[in-house]
């Protein structure tokens, strides 16, 4: 009785933050909640309470069940056989749930559908009530010991992890990835990923998992691209960057799963699916696909190996992070700062460069694998793109000459002088409308040359078509395209382009994905959320809109209430059987009086629940 009337006011009474995880976790329509009591009624749905149920573990189920028998909150820790602070914490959980109501002065009480879910579930040959509540051991015949092999195995897996976030973050800021309806890269985006850290299509959706969850990528537009964070992870060291990685993964776990999953992992389970689906027996695939996904980037990780738990996975779990980076480090081969320099134009660092070093190798050559030893191919578009960053051929040669063991070769030498001879040839850039739209109407970018000849030859590339180019003299051509995409076009036909901006200052340009309109990002909405919504029509305990539609919800539902009424300066209180509301007025049964009595709407200024 009336509990859609207590739920309306626990519910204005709850912190947004509250509010805002019931309605995707109960998956209330908000189009059909206009107050308080329609979003009270929509979590008292049976479904409602049938989803969240299933996400409620064995003790926290116990409780539950053990409430259903009118049990007061003193009593149920003696019923059960379990401590006090346990069933104060499962009563937490399931009041903060909206799955029991108390009100301090009398037993627990689950609402309504909570008992019809239990008996559907018996039914259909899942625990009931009775199961629930006897005593149980989780099982643990599946622990096990980590092998005197499981550290050095897990700390190649995180030096392999890391290695395979990282070369995904260089891809994705050479060419950002394009991001499905369904919030994961395309396959063809994740087979380029793959190809690039030398892994496979599923890994890199597992390894883009955890660095979204890092904060080491945005989704923008449709697309996934390496974020600020991002670009300050990949020149950190790998500890610290495996550290970043992994405390993701470990605040990223559900809530709801969260102790059990830490708990396994200190004690080593092997298989979490089947401890996690004994905790959580009712659940199924709400818990068993996303235990999965968390057992998957552990793996991934090094944090586990076959199941077992790693020495500095034992730290991260137990929430010593420091110490666990510092346990992986001691386990990683040394980082070298120097390279070997070939006349065949690669560069070999006989081991895990630096950050510093790999960041500055990419800058200026392209890379070519990671393994016990890294390979960079220094090659003249690689050269280009340094000099369009702001270095200058002795710059470049300075460097190298810096960091290599063997001197630098004379082919490389070539390479880095015919490079900056040719640096800057061709010219990108976009045509702004003050300064010449009135001689290229309707272009918005312009290929630029000194040599004419280099010009022509562009103009007649039947690769570059699809640019549209006009020539505006013998030295220019223009395009309706945008100069990205114009830049981007000549660089795959490898010509010798440099994007400029405005002053005719070299500008570098990060390649865009090709988007489809069909995945185009949707407009932001501006309509508030359902929480903002419902504060924002609100007017308060004495409003007459939530005065009469607490007298509707009483009326429907046959609750006894107590009404304060104003008149002039007296004030009157009374306790009735409501019976009807109309033409403004409550119409019920006062059994103290034996009389039914007719109240004005407008005199009403409370409305409380009997008892």
């Amino acid at each position: 009785m009336g509990e859609a009337f207590a739920i309306a006011r626990r519910l204005r009474e709850l912190p947004d933050d509250a509010l805002r995880r019931l309605t995707p976790d109960r998956r209330a329509s908000s189009a059909r909640i206009a107050d308080f009591f329609d979003f009270a009624e929509a979590l008292l749905d049976d479904a409602s309470v049938a989803r969240r149920m299933a996400l409620l573990d064995r003790d926290t189920l116990a409780v539950l069940a053990a409430a259903l028998d009118g049990t007061e909150r003193q009593s149920l820790a003696t019923t059960l056989g379990r401590d006090d602070s346990e069933v104060d914490a499962a009563l937490e959980r399931l009041e903060r749930d909206i799955l029991v109501l108390d009100d301090g002065a009398g037993p627990i009480r689950p609402v309504s559908a909570v008992a019809a879910v239990f008996e559907e579930w018996a039914a259909s040959g899942r625990p009931g009530r009775t199961e629930l509540q006897r005593p149980a051991e989780a099982p643990t015949s599946h622990a096990t010991r980590p092998s005197p092999d499981t550290d050095a195995l897990a700390s190649e897996r995180a030096a392999g992890a890391v290695g395979i976030v990282g070369e995904s973050l260089h891809e994705l800021d050479r060419e950002p990835a394009r991001l499905l309806g369904r919030g994961a890269p395309s396959m063809p985006d994740l087979k380029r990923l793959a190809a690039a850290a030398v892994s496979t299509p599923d890994q890199i959706e597992l390894a883009l998992s955890v660095a979204s969850a890092a904060g080491l990528t945005d989704a923008i537009s449709s697309a996934i691209r390496l974020s600020e964070v991002g670009e300050a992870w990949l020149a950190s060291a790998t500890a610290e960057r495996w550290l970043r990685l992994a405390t993701a993964w470990r605040d990223a776990i559900p809530a709801t799963v969260r102790d059990h999953i830490l708990t396994a992992y200190r004690r080593g389970s092997v298989d979490l699916v089947e401890e996690l689906s004994w905790w959580y027996p009712l659940a199924e695939d709400a818990v068993v696909a996303p235990t999965r996904a968390v057992a998957a980037v552990a793996e991934l990780l090094g944090i586990t190996v076959d199941g077992a738990t790693s020495g500095f996975g034992r730290f991260l779990v137990d929430g010593h992070a420091a110490d666990a980076a510092s346990a992986l480090a001691s386990m990683l081969p040394a980082e070298v700062s120097q390279v070997v320099l070939q006349d065949d134009l690669t560069v070999i660092a006989l081991g895990p460069p630096t950050a510093e070093l790999d960041v500055r190798l990419r800058a200026l050559a392209e890379p070519e694998g990671r393994a016990q030893a890294s390979r960079y191919r220094i090659t003249t578009a690689s050269v280009t793109r340094a000099l369009a960053d702001g270095d200058t051929a002795e710059d470049l040669l300075a460097y190298l000459e810096s960091i290599s063991l063997t001197g630098v070769p004379q082919p490389l030498r070539y390479l880095v002088s015919e490079a900056a001879s040719r640096f800057g040839l061709v010219r990108v850039g976009t045509i702004r409308a003050s300064a010449d739209a009135s001689a290229d109407p309707g272009r918005s970018s312009y290929i630029r040359s000194d040599d004419a000849g280099l010009i022509a030859a562009i103009s007649v590339d039947q690769s570059l078509v699809a640019l549209g180019l006009r020539p505006s003299d013998e030295h220019r051509l223009t395009s309706r395209i945008e100069a990205a995409t114009v830049y981007w076009a000549l660089h795959d036909a490898r010509y010798p382009v440099v994007a400029e901006d405005d002053d005719g200052a070299p500008l570098r340009i990060r390649r865009q994905p090709v988007m489809r309109t069909t995945l185009s990002a949707p407009a932001s909405s501006t309509e508030p959320d359902l929480v903002s919504r419902l504060r924002a029509d609100d007017r308060g305990d004495t409003s007459s809109a939530w005065l009469a539609k607490q007298l509707e919800i009483a009326v429907r539902d046959h609750t006894p209430v107590t009404v304060q009424l104003q008149h002039g300066e007296r004030r009157s209180t009374f306790t009735i059987e409501p019976v009807s509301l109309a033409g403004g007025r409550l119409r019920g049964l006062d059994r103290s009086a034996d009389v039914e009595r007719t109240l004005p709407l407008a005199m009403i200024t409370e409305v409380r629940i009997a008892g």
